[in-house]
């Protein structure tokens, strides 16, 4: 017989009991099968014998008869056949005699190994270590971050200035030779005539050009500013909203 057949057959013999005993009595064997562990089941049921016999034993001590080995208290059912034994994890126990004999009682924490602490002192001493390994670390990586960010932020906005500045100087030069054009025909005038046509052009394509950069510099510098300040601002957000 396994646990389970006689864990089920002990419950369907205690149905004429109250429920609350019921499953108190029911828990007591169970934590009695924890205890003694898998491999030491067929002790413990050969221990307590029949379903029937552990039944009646439990119904006797409800009704206070056989009082000089069971009894049914307020914190559950204690058959005090295993009051004076070793528990079951200290009896099946390999290799080890050296184990106290203090019974099983239900809601003990027999069998059950306390979890491994951490000491604190360790911990700390552990957050010291990393925080003087770390900042040498983290403070100059970070100072290159930034560094860097913003080589890569004013190169982007020298090129956009560089742009404009080129647009204008095109404009400049249509001027230029546009005059050189007109003082040219004076002397020679299919050249001069040439020249002024060409520094008409330069010159419309230079305004265009400016126009665009211009455009382009009032668009994006004052986004790509507003940007790096909300991008600045965000740490302090989120602490405003966790305060």
């Amino acid at each position: 017989m396994s646990r389970i057949e006689f864990m089920r057959q002990l419950e369907t013999l205690l149905k004429d009991i109250s429920a609350d005993e019921r499953t108190e009595a029911l828990q007591y064997y169970n934590d009695y099968f924890d205890d003694a562990g898998v491999e030491n089941e067929e002790h413990i049921i050969t221990e307590l014998g029949s379903p029937q016999k552990v039944a009646v034993t439990i119904k006797a001590g409800l009704k206070g008869a056989n009082e000089q080995n069971s009894q049914y208290s307020e914190t559950g059912y204690t058959d005090t056949r295993f009051e004076e034994k070793e528990s079951p994890a200290n009896r099946y126990a390999p290799n080890d005699k050296s184990q106290n004999t203090q019974g099983y009682t239900k809601g003990s924490n027999q069998g059950h190994q306390e979890a491994p602490r951490t000491s604190t002192p360790l911990k700390v001493l552990l957050i010291v270590l990393i925080v003087i390994i770390g900042v040498p670390i983290a403070i100059p990586l970070g100072f290159g971050l930034l560094i860097a960010a913003l080589s890569i932020i004013f190169a982007f906005f020298a090129v956009l200035i560089s742009l404009a500045v080129a647009s204008v100087a095109i404009a400049i030069a249509g001027i230029a030779m546009f005059v050189t054009g007109i003082v040219q025909m004076f002397i020679t005038f299919p050249i001069g005539l040439a020249l002024a046509g060409a520094g008409l052009i330069v010159f419309a394509i230079g305004m265009v050009a400016t126009a665009f950069s211009t455009k382009l510099c009032g668009v994006v510098i004052p986004s790509a500013f507003r940007a790096l300040v909300e991008l600045c601002r965000r740490p302090f957000k989120k602490r405003e909203v966790s305060a």
